[in-house]
């Protein structure tokens, strides 16, 4: 595996979990929020800042779940190419390679 493609890997991983971690923080707050603010408080400004709130605590989950993708794209570009170098390799060692 490159170094670029090991580092895009990990970087990937940090993130995705940074993401995740956000999103449970996130949705530990708006649980919150949704049982302690008595329904009369919940209108206009305030419950359009809910709303906004679950709107980007899922945003953020389905931010988590595509990194989580491109971190297995990252690891199957990384297993392809190292298969790929390997095959090389044999070949340059053949007669006449």
């Amino acid at each position: 595996m490159t170094a670029n493609i090991k580092h895009a890997k990990e970087k990937t991983a940090e993130i995705a979990q940074d993401l995740q971690l956000a999103g449970a923080e996130l949705h530990l707050t708006n649980t919150a929020l949704e049982r302690q603010l008595p329904e009369s408080a919940k209108q206009g400004d305030v419950g359009r800042a809910l709303e906004q709130n679950a709107a980007i605590e899922n945003k953020v989950q389905e931010a988590a779940e595509e990194l989580a993708e491109v971190k297995d794209l990252l690891e199957e570009e990384a297993a392809e190419r190292t298969r790929l170098e390997k095959k090389i390799d044999r070949m340059e060692g053949e007669p006449g390679g």
